[in-house]
């Protein structure tokens, strides 16, 4: 066992060693150095809107120690007063002369009487000018910055004043700045190298994971090719936001080829892997209280973790897997572990970009804290109503706060990681419509699934809980269709469906519902069925019994302490409705329905899936039941009714609430889509041109919110 895994390790190597060799690679790394470097020749005017938190030209990250935006000149301008001591940071400017235009706008007599007079400005360590302001009339300000210090490509600007607390304020004020444009001409001039480095650095490791999942390197090249035309494009229309970038994307590309690793090395070679760096990995975490070695410590400590996990799970999985599930080619197995690598990529990748759209990341650290505490029957509000906020999430995730990462990253870290294994899940419940292998179709789905704008949504507002439940619930899909297709023989069957849906009732009060219901449509369905002897009675049962014991635990040791709680609420909404519940006046139907049709059905999935994922659904319901395997297309066709349910009750209602039914499903847009895409791709040119149409429509949604959320913090809709 032991040499079999210093074996692995040995091959594991010199994989790495023969992909870092490849010509491909490095004629890749060549033609973006020289993007690169092309790019960096060109002209520069680039304006920042000073005050705009949100939206196209926005301040951040670019400043630093202001106080926070506000509107002026009755909210047709933005802007932000200077402390004593703030900061403008224009990192990948390159080693180039840069000038600026500042603009101050007036201050009222208090201010004009009592505040600064000037403001001294600094630029990289260096004195640049001290500029005397013009309070009654503000004032635009011309000044030309030298080059930055050899060995740096980074501009820092210190604006410095005395500051005054103005009568009914708290704050302590300097200057009001609302506008900075920063110039350059165009010319040869060595370009920004450590930014450039990071992102060629990234570029490397991505070729790693890429070839590591299993695609050769003519394949890969074109598609990094593809990535650094795109990163080309951003270095040259937002050279500061493409430099911030450069680390962000190397961690990326690091998370994505150590996800490659562990699916695809040798088991024993990853457990041997793990347990040489436990050491050393302990020992940075005792020897450094709260510096930099236990920080290296603690992701070391990840690290070890993450491939004794591996070690150990994936062949017990794997088995299991082959056991049960449709077969997994090789060719679908790299492509699912692609899209897991642009999920985990994106997801994780866009949330540790300095300054992007935080979401609710500070609400999941302090539930989490709560629940460790030992303070489980949470409430939570959303638009006027309380509920339980369920704490499964938090309880599962304790065990790994013992590596030492601080729990806002747990929380990010493991929603991308559980976004990136969804993809599997969709794949296997296509793959499941047919009685041969059809990879193509599973692919489909998998793709729309991850790569579609929902999943985004979710990540940027960083609704924690609501990413895990849903992996719950798309695992306890995947179990049903499998169980379904081979029977409830074992007792490990039941107790494994009982245990998923506890998951599920205990991660999300919306999904609790929905799925719920859906159970109880199934559960009925079935009794119909084996009243007309298509299913056995002894499965009816033994699935309503695990959908009791389920239910039963969740309301008693769960729910049951939210009594009076939904007892108030009954009483309230029966005299008053929903409205009255929320208390808020009813909304408009007209409202009600541009927002479902624009932030649900279009930027949730590109709205084409849908009505694909409709006629994907009448395609399979007789095939599937002909076959005797008709888990799918029930759970599908029970799962649309639900959406369809909660999709129209805000018409009725005149209310906002919603239980996420979009996204309880999303696999069944997925999976009825994947059904329909192939029959319209075999209609000929024109049906292909216009799957191609579709797919690229789905993705530049998701890329725009993905961009805008990463680079403006412009928020996307809440998750339906």
């Amino acid at each position: 066992m032991r040499e079999d895994a210093r074996q692995g390790l040995r091959a594991e190597l010199r994989y790495m060693w023969s992909a870092l060799r490849e010509p491909q690679l490095w004629a890749v790394l060549g033609v973006f150095a020289v993007l690169l470097l092309l790019v960096a020749q060109a002209p520069l005017d680039y304006r920042v809107d000073v005050g705009r938190e949100e939206g196209y030209g926005g301040d951040l990250p670019l400043l630093r120690g202001f106080h926070d935006a506000e509107p002026a000149n009755n909210g047709t301008i933005n802007l932000r007063w200077t402390t004593a001591e703030s900061t403008i940071r224009l990192p990948g400017m390159g080693p180039r002369a840069l000038q600026l235009t500042l603009r101050f706008l007036p201050v009222n007599d208090e201010m004009a009487q009592r505040g600064p007079a000037q403001i001294v400005l600094v630029a990289d360590a260096v004195p640049l000018a001290a500029l005397r302001l013009r309070p009654q009339t503000g004032g635009i300000y011309y000044l030309s910055v030298p080059p930055a210090p050899a060995g740096s490509s980074d501009h820092t600007i210190v604006l410095s004043s005395p500051t005054y607390v103005p009568s009914g304020d708290e704050r302590a004020l300097g200057a009001p700045l609302d506008d900075l444009r920063i110039t350059s001409a165009g010319g040869p001039r060595v370009p920004p190298w450590r930014h450039n480095l990071a992102w060629l650095a990234a570029m490397l490791v991505a070729w790693l994971g890429i070839r590591r999942a299993g695609f050769a390197a003519q394949a890969v090249r074109p598609m990094l090719l593809t990535a650094a035309a795109l990163a080309g494009l951003a270095a040259l229309l937002d050279p500061p936001r493409f430099a911030f970038g450069g680390d962000v994307a190397l961690i990326a590309a690091g998370l994505g080829w150590l996800l490659a690793v562990l699916a695809c090395a040798a088991p024993a070679a990853l457990v041997l892997a793990g347990a040489g760096l436990a050491a050393p990995a302990l020992a940075l975490r005792l020897l450094g209280q709260g510096g930099r070695a236990f920080l290296i410590g603690a992701l070391l400590s990840a690290g070890v973790l993450a491939l004794l996990l591996a070690g150990w799970l994936r062949p017990v999985l794997g088995r299991l897997y082959r056991r049960i599930a449709p077969p997994l080619p090789a060719v679908a197995r790299r492509w699912l572990l692609l899209i897991a690598l642009l999920v985990l990529g994106t997801h994780y990748g866009g949330k540790i970009y300095p300054d992007a759209m935080w979401g609710d990341i500070g609400f999941h650290a302090n539930r989490y804290f709560d629940v460790l505490n030992g303070n489980v029957l949470l409430l939570s509000r959303n638009r006027g109503v309380d509920f339980p906020y369920p704490p499964a999430l938090y309880l599962l995730l304790a065990p790994f706060s013992l590596s030492g990462l601080d729990r806002r990253v747990l929380l990010q870290l493991g929603g991308a990681l559980l976004d990136a294994a969804s993809p599997l899940l969709v794949y296997t419940i296509a793959a499941c419509l047919g009685t041969r292998p059809y990879p193509q179709r599973g692919l489909i789905a998998a793709g729309i699934y991850g790569l579609s704008a929902a999943t985004l949504m979710t990540t940027w507002w960083n609704f924690s809980t609501h990413i895990f439940t849903q992996f719950a619930h798309l695992l306890l899909i995947t179990a049903l269709v499998l169980v379904w297709a081979h029977g409830l023989r074992r007792p490990g069957a039941l107790a494994l469906l009982c245990m998923l849906q506890l998951f599920v009732y205990l991660g999300h009060f919306g999904f609790w519902i929905n799925m719920s219901l859906l159970a109880g449509m199934a559960l009925l369905a079935l009794l119909i069925g084996a009243l007309r002897r298509r299913v056995a009675w002894r499965t009816a049962w033994q699935l309503l019994g695990a959908f009791a014991a389920a239910e039963a635990f969740a309301v008693l040791f769960f729910y049951s302490g939210y009594v009076g709680l939904f007892v108030a609420q009954a009483q309230a909404a029966a005299s008053g409705g929903l409205t009255g519940l929320a208390g808020r006046q009813a909304v408009d139907r007209a409202i009600l329905w541009s927002t479902l049709w624009d932030a649900g059905l279009r930027q949730h999935f590109g709205f084409f899936p849908i009505p694909l994922a409709l006629a994907g659904l009448a395609l399979i319901w007789r095939r599937a039941w002909r076959l005797a395997r008709p888990a799918v297309p029930l759970l599908m066709a029970g799962t649309f009714v639900i959406a369809l349910f909660f999709a129209v009750l805000p018409f009725v209602s005149g209310s906002t609430l919603s239980t996420r039914w979009l996204m309880f499903a999303a696999w069944a847009f997925a999976v009825g889509a994947a059904a329909a895409v192939p029959l319209l791709w075999r209609s000929g040119r024109a049906g292909r041109w216009l799957v191609l149409a579709i797919g690229g429509y789905v993705v530049w949604v998701s890329a725009t919110i993905w961009l805008e959320a990463l680079a403006w913090r412009i928020r996307p809709p809440e998750p339906f």
